[in-house]
């Protein structure tokens, strides 16, 4: 059987910044408030496109892509004593679905990436779960959540950002839902919150009562008063103006 040479390439990210190097600009301030430096980190991409050779261009693009932003993930995923991922394979595939994660191995749907050809971020969330590297179970909706909130509040563009209806929408949407939540309480409360919240999640010790312990008050109020910030009342509905 034919295969096609893996694609492999070393890089040592010299830190400058823990900001995203992005399609488009963002708020760096914001960005470095939030983000703890980490020290210079090696990473190796290595890309199989054997059962999508066509997609070889787009992934070149993606890898380098996360390349340039693994700093800026770990600068938000990272924590003292953390020995994040220094290799990390992205294989093409068909298949359904859009993309996933299993240790270091991310495993993206070609069909997708055909069609929704700036869908940049996608791997980027992926890539994320990559350097989150839980070990035990934890929600979802968290780890989804903190995933997407490195992607659409620190590498996406500002107008790309998730909006939240205020009538449906609960903080176990999990996604975009969650990342703007955690975003908001990031803001609000404690910049440090996602990260603190990432970091217990990898030792094994998430609890609910973190959300009262690392931002001041139990998941269920926070949520209510992020929707109240949103436009909503704490029941769900929009508020009169």
């Amino acid at each position: 059987m034919n295969t096609k040479p893996l694609d492999v390439l070393l890089v040592l990210a010299a830190l400058a910044s823990p900001v995203a190097l992005t399609p488009a600009e963002d708020t760096a301030a914001s960005k470095k408030e939030n983000a703890p430096a980490p020290a210079s980190i090696p990473l190796e991409i290595t890309i199989d496109t054997t059962e999508a050779p066509e997609m070889a261009e787009w992934a070149a693009q993606a890898k380098e892509l996360c390349l340039k932003n693994y700093v800026m993930i770990l600068g938000h995923l990272g924590a003292e004593g953390f020995t994040p991922p220094d290799k990390v394979k992205i294989v093409f595939k068909n298949m359904r679905g859009v993309a996933n994660a299993s240790g270091r191995t991310i495993t993206c749907a070609a069909a997708w990436f055909k069609e929704h050809p700036d869908d940049y971020g996608a791997v980027i969330h992926e890539l994320c779960h990559v350097a989150q590297s839980y070990r035990s179970r934890v929600p979802s909706w968290v780890t989804e959540g903190i995933a997407d909130y490195v992607r659409w509040f620190h590498y996406e563009p500002p107008d790309k950002r998730p909006k939240v209806n205020p009538r449906r929408a609960k903080h176990t949407d999990s996604y975009r839902t969650t990342a703007a939540f955690f975003d908001w309480i990031v803001r609000s409360k404690d910049k440090t919150f996602v990260t603190r919240l990432n970091a217990s999640c990898r030792a094994g010790k998430y609890k609910p009562e973190l959300f009262q312990e690392y931002a001041g008050k139990m998941v269920e109020e926070l949520w209510a008063e992020f929707i109240v910030s949103i436009g909503g009342t704490p029941g769900g509905k929009r508020a009169r103006i």
